[in-house]
């Protein structure tokens, strides 16, 4: 077995002022002449760590704050692609890099995909294009730092001034959570635009910032009417509202989705001259959450089914899709959280159905689960008794 040597090479005159002025860049090569290369060109710039290892990677980052990471694709104990996968998931702040001879476009998207890296670097390696990846990237790190420590205290001082509960607590962190994911994506494909990659390669990087910048559109509306859900004195203005009318806009909205996996969205509309008491917007941002959530469980080319009925006075409308992704144990959870007796949020299964929750309990409705005879998952919601249009 061979023997890890980690090793911090640094400028002696510099020993003072290293550990304040200069960022830490953690570099990993099997190839022992490549590190004395990239430590010989850049030692005077960043406080340097060296390893052959790319397990030795991990031990490193749980020990010490590394800024950079720059990773060589071939190596023996795992690819540079799967070492960044790894640190993405753990070590989410360290700004990613991949050194490769490789050109071709997939070993790069899967980069993007997998490792969620900031940048790539060709080899043989160019001083000044390292530096200036580098030091863009350092700008970055910086600034999310400093945005961190000041969401962390934003976060403090509201829950002084609002007396923040648990449920607003549990919010802001799924949303924190679900927009980091695509905020990466957006920030690594926007360095490999910024290599000038040209023709058809663009293709998948642009299907990328796409999908992402949909869904930070997405949590960012959802947020929105959470704030004003939550809000001290918040009232509902209700009008009728034809039910009708909800289900044909939230068709319009999820169109462009749906079309994308060629779903198609039936409706049986057999009470759909009724009306509801309620927020017309609300009430569509509801329902696109929920054929959302159904199109995810539903398989390319298939159907989503919406539907209407009166019942003793009260009027369902249900979201029925394939059944397809669902284990016995989604099954049970949704069922039994989303049931007449359930009235808390549980923002483990989405926040766009949390959301949706909100609204109908906002409506004086409830929002329940229901798996069908033919193993098909619907969500209902159901509105108190209706006033009868005339």
């Amino acid at each position: 077995m061979g023997i890890s040597i980690i090793f911090i090479l640094f400028n002696p005159i510099d020993l003072l002022i290293m550990a304040q002025d200069k960022p830490t860049v953690l570099y990993v090569d099997d190839l022992p002449v490549n590190l004395t290369l990239f430590e010989a060109t850049f030692r005077k710039d960043y406080d340097l760590i060296l390893t052959e290892y790319p397990k030795e990677v991990l031990n490193i980052l749980e020990e010490k704050e590394v800024q950079v990471l720059v990773s060589d694709q071939r190596m023996p104990e795992m690819t540079g692609i799967e070492l960044l996968e790894i640190v993405a998931e753990r070590f989410p702040d360290v700004r990613r890099y991949l050194l490769t001879a490789f050109t071709d476009t997939e070993t790069v998207i899967e980069a993007v995909n997998k490792g969620h890296i900031h940048g790539y670097i060709n080899k043989p390696m160019q001083p000044d294009e390292i530096r200036q990846s580098i030091n863009g990237s350092l700008e970055v790190y910086h600034l999310r730092k400093k945005n961190k420590e000041m969401m962390v205290e934003l976060e403090n001082v509201n829950k002084e001034l609002l007396n923040m509960d648990g449920l607003k607590s549990d919010i802001i962190n799924s949303i924190t959570n679900e927009i980091s994911t695509p905020l990466n994506r957006i920030m690594g494909t926007l360095h490999l635009l910024k290599n000038k990659i040209e023709g058809d390669e663009l293709t998948d990087v642009v299907n990328i910032l796409d999908n992402s910048v949909f869904k930070l559109e997405q949590f960012s509306l959802l947020a929105k009417q959470i704030s004003v859900l939550k809000s001290p004195g918040f009232e509902l203005k209700q009008s009728k509202v034809s039910l009708k009318q909800v289900i044909q806009f939230s068709e319009i909205e999820t169109s462009e989705e749906l079309k994308e996996q060629e779903i198609a969205l039936k409706r049986d509309l057999n009470a759909s001259d009724d009306n509801v008491n309620g927020d017309s917007a609300l009430l569509v941002s509801c329902l696109v959450n929920i054929i959302q959530f159904a199109k995810e469980h539903t398989e390319e080319g298939g159907e989503i089914i919406v539907y209407t009925t009166v019942d003793e006075g009260s009027l369902t409308c249900g979201v029925e899709d394939q059944g397809i992704n669902y284990s016995d144990t989604l099954f049970n959870i949704l069922s039994n959280h989303f049931s007449h007796q359930e009235s808390t949020l549980n923002l483990n299964m989405g926040i766009g159905l949390a959301v949706s929750q909100m609204i109908i309990d906002t409506h004086g409705g409830i929002l329940i689960f229901e798996k069908t005879d033919n193993n098909r998952g619907c969500h209902k919601m159901i509105f108190p008794p209706i006033a009868q249009s005339s």
